[in-house]
């Protein structure tokens, strides 16, 4: 029988290597996609794979890969959307370049790859397409603004794709890990310091544990949305039955504006 055929972005480092290894580890042939070019010559060799330095956050760069890639190998038979990037900062702290930026990994990265494959694989009547999401697209907090706002527009672009791809044969679905302890956190400094205390209640994974979730999920709620570990997966859905009462107790427990500090300690002391 022929190897099933998995694309991974993201892939040089974190959660997207350890889902590149595990897909392999589970025999299949794995297309690693990052822009780090000799982390990824690495990782293919090791796993007997293929790798593809590319900026996904290029459009047309991107669309040159998928082409060279069905040249290549043919058309992937699971899509993994892995890569993202964006600081958690507030508004005031965010530029208009930086905005878009956070807009491009992973929404726009995600569209673009999936567009990249979406024909062929219609004409096959078959495959996988799935995204790497965060707890912000299902519960926001404070001071995480555009990284938020890209994370919703990933997860709506998950949503509508599986009602756009209805009865074609091709599966839509995404894993929601809690905070996963990753490079992620010391690319981007401060970060971790706006994640909310409620955190605690949830959990956190190592990407190791990420990509066995994944493997999980692709076997049998490839079609769904899931969550892990089982204490946010028991959270996340009270956020959409009850959005205001979760929405608070990650907004008590987040990030404070140092001027919402003081005024905060006044009212205390009045």
């Amino acid at each position: 029988m022929t190897r099933r055929l998995a694309l991974v972005t993201g892939a040089s480092g974190g959660i997207g290597e350890a889902i590149a290894r595990r897909l392999a580890a589970d025999d299949m042939v794995v297309i690693a996609l990052a822009r780090r070019a000799e982390k990824l010559r690495t990782l293919a060799a090791e796993i007997d794979g293929a790798a593809y330095a590319v900026d996904l956050s290029d459009p047309d760069a991107t669309t040159a890969v998928c082409q060279q890639i069905l040249e290549e190998h043919g058309t992937p038979d699971v899509i993994i959307n892995n890569a993202g990037a964006g600081r958690f900062i507030s508004i005031e702290e965010t530029s208009n370049e930086e905005a878009r930026q956070q807009l491009e990994l992973p929404y726009l990265a995600a569209f673009h790859v999936t567009r990249g494959f979406i024909e062929p694989m219609l004409r096959r009547g078959s495959g996988t397409i799935f995204q790497i999401n965060s707890p912000v697209a299902v519960v926001p907090w404070p001071g995480a603004v555009g990284y938020a706002a890209s994370r919703f527009a990933l997860r709506g672009f998950t949503e509508a794709l599986r009602q756009d791809l209805w009865t074609t044969g091709i599966r839509v679905g995404s894993l929601t890990p809690a905070r996963v302890h990753s490079e992620y956190f010391d690319a981007n400094p401060g970060s971790v310091e706006r994640v909310p205390r409620v955190e605690a209640l949830v959990g956190t994974m190592t990407p190791e544990g990420v990509a066995d979730a994944v493997a999980v999920s692709l076997r049998h709620r490839a079609h769904r949305d899931s969550f892990v570990p089982w204490r946010w997966a028991l959270i996340a859905p009270w956020a959409r039955v009850f959005p205001g009462v979760v929405a608070w107790l990650f907004r008590a427990t987040g990030h404070r504006r140092l001027h919402q500090k003081k005024d905060t300690e006044g009212r205390h002391r009045g």
